[in-house]
């Protein structure tokens, strides 16, 4: 039943050029609007006070006013602070949407008009949220016992939560315990490692389990089930607790299969994490003969930045090699160094390293190594020097490898039950690379360190920190009491075709085997459960459920269309409008940054927020020109950089494919829907994108509907 909202625009201190007596007679006409108020300043004392009555008054409030970004953590704080935990806000911004990119104009009047008309119509079907409460144990394990895995059982510890601390290997520290020195600090691994190992192995809360290996996980976030095995025992074991946090490390590459090294064959050739164990058990020698030292060629780039290895960078193997150069000359001043590289790549304060090895007489070729060899006791190596455009040939008495750096084992098979993405190189995929690294596509798993790439251990460090509080804030200590925006069921509607299971960003959907009753055909059915609490309310299932068994419970299929016929209010034969559905994320940003400005864009379009762009259906784009919009566009993350984990944008995308092809089979011309994707920072490209397909209004001129010839399966050319 629709409900009538009040509504509460704001001049923004006065400066937003828009006509609010005419705004507020003709809104006072709908028969939504229960009560127009107009306010200076919403977002101070005064004007919070002023929403606290119209909600008290009203029930139900629509705010037009600057970016909901920036008001309603304002407006939340203030209500929370007054006991109020779930309002019926609906927020509408008119300041970086309209005033700022538009001229006074009738045509601006009408926008503004259409846009509070669509938030009223949807304010009108909300349904007051419902607090869900539930308790978890205050449990958290770790794989893996390396720098990023220690440092995080630390803080996890510090706040309160007990820890299962797995590690495979026998000893705690990981490829940490055996780096001679690390830059820039000056400090060994061990210096490094030994405060959190004795924090870790003195704390009552964390359990630290050796030779133990992770099978499978099952459950959800406050109540997975880790299965492993543990060295020594017969039987699995199973750990239940409420998250999981990813902290393998990783393993360095063994270029046994490149001929040109030797290595494998050649006990002179060594890689660079070997050179640092023979470091730190304070051992300089050949391995063939246990002979002195004094000439070493490094070699960089092994199997790193290679289309048959490692794709990439691996990042920390020039640092790598220089704090090895310069142990070694630590060690013997009198010895001579050479890395063979071809680009060297130092980031931040590692610079002064570099530079302080070459001060100390480091001999840096750029070049390739062609080939190694042994002859008689001696190994021998041809390098090209690129510089110079040279051969040379030396016969130094060890070859350090800079091999590339390996997601470790097991990433993708434990992936199939824990359900996390896996980038192309095996790494395991962060949620999104600039404002979620440490989250995964699922909830309640955390991967950090170099598992999601390599790192520096100043950076697996801030990762473990970041997780741990990331974990905090999700288990909220034990109990999650919220009110929880995701989505809802209709068991009896859902018909188990597991698409929402299928293709949902995050994993959150599960296929529950139904009790058929006593007719045999029927016994083995399966339907979709959705726990709320787990949901990160992107909608997908939404779009693509057949039988509109699930919904938001925040934006029905009901209250989307209700907003986009009320946003087209005034669009017609004559009037041309193109609506525009973004996501509030990275599309959001980048129309607030072309708000703020300034960047005029024509006046004749209508935009409507949607959680992701993958909320938006082929239907929902088919309403839109039912209700008279002329072009259709959705605004996406770029590719690949989905807030939601990577592939919301990519269902959208499907979803305007196939709009094409339904409007083509009817006659349409199918450039009447188009889908732009940008980053979060982009105002040009969305003020170029919106300029296209009010351009295409214009050319491919009114539609069927609004000629009343919908269904005669012929488009109008004007």
């Amino acid at each position: 039943m629709a409900e009538k909202s009040a509504v509460l625009l704001c001049t923004c201190g006065g400066q937003l050029n828009l006509d609010y007596e005419a705004l507020v007679d003709r809104l006072g006409e709908m028969e939504l609007a229960g009560h127009v108020e107009v306010h200076d300043l919403v977002c101070q004392p005064d004007g919070l006070d002023v929403v606290k009555r119209l909600l008290a008054e009203h029930g139900r409030l629509v705010i037009a006013a600057c970016t909901s970004q920036k008001l309603k953590p304002r407006v939340d704080m203030a209500l929370q602070h007054d006991g109020v935990t779930a309002p019926l806000i609906t927020y509408v911004n008119i300041r970086e949407q309209l005033a700022w990119v538009h001229k006074p104009s009738p045509e601006a009047t009408e926008k503004a008009l259409d846009t509070v008309h669509g938030a009223i119509s949807l304010s009108a079907l909300a349904e007051p949220p419902s607090v869900v409460c539930k308790d978890l144990p205050r449990h958290v394990t770790i794989i893996g016992a390396g720098i990023a895995g220690l440092e995080c059982a630390v803080n996890l510890s510090r706040l309160g939560y007990s820890v299962a601390l797995l590690e495979r290997s026998d000893e705690v520290g990981g490829h940490l315990r055996r780096l001679p020195v690390i830059a820039p600090t000056g400090r060994s691994g061990p210096e490094v490692l030994g405060p959190r190992i004795d924090a870790v192995m003195s704390s009552d809360r964390i359990d630290v389990m050796l030779g133990v290996d992770v099978k499978f996980v099952e459950g959800e976030v406050g109540s997975f089930k880790v299965h492993y095995t543990a060295d020594g025992s017969q039987e699995d074991g199973v750990i239940e607790t409420s998250a999981v946090v990813l902290a393998m490390g990783f393993k360095e590459f063994k270029p046994t299969m490149m001929d040109e090294y030797g290595y494998g064959r050649n006990p002179d050739v060594i890689t660079q994490y070997e050179l640092s164990t023979m470091l730190s058990e304070g051992r300089l020698e050949r391995p063939s003969d246990g002979g002195s030292v004094k000439e070493v060629v490094m070699v960089q780039c092994v199997g790193s930045r290679s289309e048959q290895f490692k794709r990439d960078c691996s990042k920390l193997c020039c640092t790598f090699a220089i704090d090895n150069a310069l142990e070694l000359l630590e060690r013997d001043p009198a010895i001579r160094v050479h890395i063979v590289y071809m680009d060297i790549r130092v980031p931040f304060e590692n610079e002064a390293v570099y530079r302080e090895s070459r001060e100390k007489g480091v001999d840096y070729i750029r070049g390739r190594v062609c080939s190694v060899w042994q002859s008689g006791n001696n190994t021998y190596l041809r390098l090209y020097d690129s510089l110079m455009d040279q051969y040379f040939q030396l016969s130094p008495d060890l070859v350090v490898l800079s091999s590339a750096l390996l997601p470790p084992d097991g990433v993708e098979e434990l992936a199939e039950t824990l359900g996390y993405a896996v980038e192309y190189d095996g790494h395991v995929k962060e949620l999104y690379g600039k404002l979620r690294r440490v989250e995964t596509r699922r909830r309640g798993v955390f991967a950090i360190g170099a598992v999601t790439g390599p790192q520096f251990v100043s950076e697996a460090i801030t990762d473990a920190q970041a997780a741990a509080l990331l974990v905090h804030a999700e288990l909220q200590g034990g109990r999650i009491e919220t009110v929880p925006r995701g989505a809802v069921l209709d068991l009896d509607s859902c018909v188990g075709c597991s698409l929402c299971a299928q293709h949902c960003p995050r994993g959150v959907p599960l296929m529950i085997e139904q009790d058929g009753g006593a007719d045999e055909t029927e016994k083995i059915q399966f339907k979709a459960a959705i726990d709320i609490l787990n949901c990160h309310a992107c909608g997908v299932c939404q779009s693509l459920c057949p039988s509109g068994a699930t919904e938001l419970n925040f934006l029905t299929n009901e209250q989307l269309w209700a907003q986009t016929k009320g946003a087209l209010s005034h669009a017609g034969r004559d009037r041309p409008v193109t609506l525009c559905f973004y996501c509030e994320e990275c599309a959001a940003s980048t129309i607030d940054i072309a708000g703020t400005l300034h960047m005029e864009y024509p006046a004749s379009t209508r935009l409507i927020p949607v959680p992701c762009a993958g909320r938006v259906s082929a239907i929902d784009i088919l309403r839109a020109f039912e209700y008279g919009a002329a072009t259709v566009m959705i605004a996406s993350c770029e590719k690949n950089r989905c807030h939601m984990g990577g592939t919301g944008n990519e269902i959208a995308q499907a979803q305007v494919d196939v709009t094409k092809e339904i409007l083509s089979a009817i006659g349409w011309d199918s450039r009447r829907v188009e889908m732009y994707r940008m980053f979060s920072a982009e105002p040009e490209r969305f003020r170029s994108a919106i300029a296209e397909m009010v351009e295409r209004a214009h050319d491919l001129g009114p539609t069927p509907v609004h000629l009343g010839t919908a269904g005669q399966w012929k488009e109008v050319v004007s």
